[in-house]
């Protein structure tokens, strides 16, 4: 258990995977924009200036809310991480344990929100105000979506919900309008372009981490790098789990490339799509998103029933 917490599937598995996905997007993005991109050390090169970078607060902040912010996100992350299955290889598994998994992955969304309010600089605030409306906006359309593949397994287990689509297939092909209202969710919890308001660099610098510098800010970054890589393992394995009609393609390598997939998918819709302003996100998530979200629910009861 204690190898299975630190190297596979726990901590060491999920920082290499956060690099490594953090290379390919940024390469992807370079490429799309007509740049070469980063050397694959990159993501490395970064964490280790930032940990060697002075730590310096602005007068008027608590020190030690703004260590435990980043730690307690990252502690939420991979904890949440601990529960995802990575093909055939699963930490823990129990009933329910997809709600405590949403839980804990709306942790660093708050801390971010916090982080942004306990600083005394305009663009901090700024940011943190846009984070906690822009979470409003997502969450419920995103918690929807996931609902859907529970209902169809008739298991709030992400075990379960991979098991069922074994004897069938894929959640995504069952059920498109789900998948995608997840990757828009996905999207928005992650902070990218389109749905990167509260960060936005040419409007608010870094949103809630401006004031932030050195290890607290390497381990936001590093916080945000997993969580990329927790939501799109989540991702495939409730929607795009073992399925029996496209053969007996090793669990490994199938759900590393469905991973990719929708990293690349990320990457995508980074580059085509401008970035909303924060009462166009609010009039999406709930004029449009939270009702096709709803539909997609009563469909997935339908089907179940």
């Amino acid at each position: 258990m204690l190898l299975k917490l630190l190297i596979f599937p726990g901590f060491l598995f999920l920082f290499l995977c956060a690099l490594f996905f953090d290379w390919v997007d940024r390469r992807m993005l370079a490429r799309f924009q007509g740049r070469v991109g980063p050397p694959w050390y990159q993501p490395v090169a970064d964490l280790i200036k930032l940990l060697a970078k002075e730590d310096i607060l602005p007068t008027g902040v608590n020190p030690l809310t703004a260590a435990v912010l980043p730690m307690v996100s990252l502690a939420a992350v991979l904890t949440a991480g601990l529960y995802i299955p990575f093909g055939a290889f699963s930490t823990a598994s129990f009933e329910g344990d997809l709600i405590v998994v949403l839980f804990l992955l709306s942790i660093p969304a708050l801390a971010y929100f916090l982080a942004g309010w306990i600083s005394t600089g305009v663009y901090s605030v700024l940011g943190g105000s846009r984070a906690l409306l822009q979470y409003f906006s997502y969450e419920v359309p995103f918690l929807m979506a996931l609902a859907g593949p529970a209902i169809l397994a008739g298991s709030w287990s992400i075990t379960h919900i991979v098991d069922y689509q074994s004897q069938t297939i894929w959640i995504a092909l069952m059920q498109p309008l789900g998948f995608v209202l997840a990757i828009i969710g996905l999207i928005g919890k992650l902070k990218r372009d389109p749905l990167d308001i509260p960060k936005a660099k040419s409007e608010v610098v870094a949103g809630s981490l401006t004031e932030f510098s050195g290890r607290k800010l390497a381990l936001w970054h590093l916080t945000m790098n997993m969580q990329t890589v927790v939501g799109i393992f989540l991702l495939v394995n409730l929607f795009m789990g073992q399925s029996s009609v496209f053969g007996p393609i090793p669990a490994f390598l199938s759900f590393g490339l469905k991973s990719v997939g929708i990293l690349l998918l990320l990457s995508t819709a980074s580059a085509l799509y401008a970035r909303l302003r924060i009462d166009q996100l609010a009039t999406l998530g709930w004029r449009v998103l939270a009702p096709l979200a709803l539909v997609q629910i009563l469909v997935a009861t339908w089907i179940g029933g």
